[in-house]
C-alpha cells in the first residue's frame, strides 16, 4: 500500500458556511515516524474537538501528506490549532518539510471533503 486516504465525519451541522483548512507537507523521510506519531495524537484530539470533519491523504512512496479539516467557525479552528499537540506540529512544519509545503484556507457551503477541490486549491495532483 503506497497511498492512504482517510476521512472522518464527526457531526452533522446546520451551518451555511464552513472553513476548510488544508495542509500539504512534503516530508523529509527522516521525520516520518515522528510525523506519524504526532498525527495520531492530533487525530485523537480532533475526535473530541469541535471539528465537523477531517481527512488525511498520505503518499508513502513520494513522502507527502495532505491534511484537511472542516470547521463551523474560525474561532473553533483557532482554539484547536493553538493547543497541543497541533501547536507542536506547527512548530515542526518548516523543519520537517522537504520543499514547499503549503497551508490553504477557504470557505465552503459543504462539510463534505472534496478531494478534487483540494487538488485545485493546492495546485498538485494527489
Amino acid at each position: 500500500m503506497s497511498n492512504l486516504k482517510y476521512e472522518k465525519y464527526l457531526k452533522n451541522s446546520n451551518s451555511k458556511e464552513f472553513i476548510v483548512v488544508i495542509t500539504y507537507l512534503p516530508l523529509r523521510r527522516r521525520y516520518t515516524i515522528q510525523f506519524l506519531l504526532l498525527t495520531r495524537k492530533i487525530i485523537n484530539k480532533l475526535t473530541i474537538s469541535s471539528v465537523v470533519s477531517f481527512g488525511l491523504y498520505a503518499n508513502f512512496i513520494r513522502s507527502y501528506y495532505v491534511t484537511v479539516s472542516v470547521w463551523e467557525s474560525k474561532d473553533s479552528m483557532h482554539d484547536f490549532i493553538n493547543t497541543l499537540p497541533h501547536s507542536t506540529a506547527m512548530k515542526n512544519f518548516d523543519k520537517w518539510k522537504s520543499n514547499d509545503g503549503k497551508f490553504v484556507q477557504y470557505q465552503s457551503i459543504s462539510s463534505i471533503i472534496d478531494w478534487e477541490k483540494i487538488q485545485q486549491e493546492l495546485k498538485i495532483d494527489i
